[in-house]
């Protein structure tokens, strides 16, 4: 078995925040383009699954989540069907479960190109 990918959101930041870099520096869109496009491409040529631990961030701003993980699929990264099967999100407590089910609305709402 293939080990997973592991991407600790804290490691990028403890307070995530805004769309892009008009909204600081911790920003959904450089996030998705510095970790999450790059998870996205090795686990698609190695078979690999990607692990999203949301554990140690103390805040998250809805649009922070959906400008990077909606971003995956409005911006033709990874589709809908890959990120159901390989995506998997460890919300690190029970609180965050809420932040798990909304990252995964925004990639089943979002419109591919």
């Amino acid at each position: 078995m293939k080990q997973e990918l592991m991407i600790r959101l804290a490691d990028f930041s403890v307070y995530p925040s805004g769309r892009d870099e008009a909204d600081g520096e911790y920003n959904g869109t450089k996030f998705r383009e510095t970790v999450l496009r790059p998870a996205v491409e090795a686990a698609n040529s190695s078979g690999q699954t990607i692990c999203v631990s949301l554990d140690n961030v103390l805040s998250f701003g809805s649009s922070f989540l959906e400008e990077s993980f909606g971003g995956l699929v409005r911006n033709g990264i990874a589709t809908k069907q890959f990120l159901q099967n390989r995506l998997k999100i460890d919300p690190g407590k029970p609180s965050y479960e809420r932040f798990k089910d909304s990252i995964l609305k925004y990639i089943n709402d979002a419109k591919a190109p």
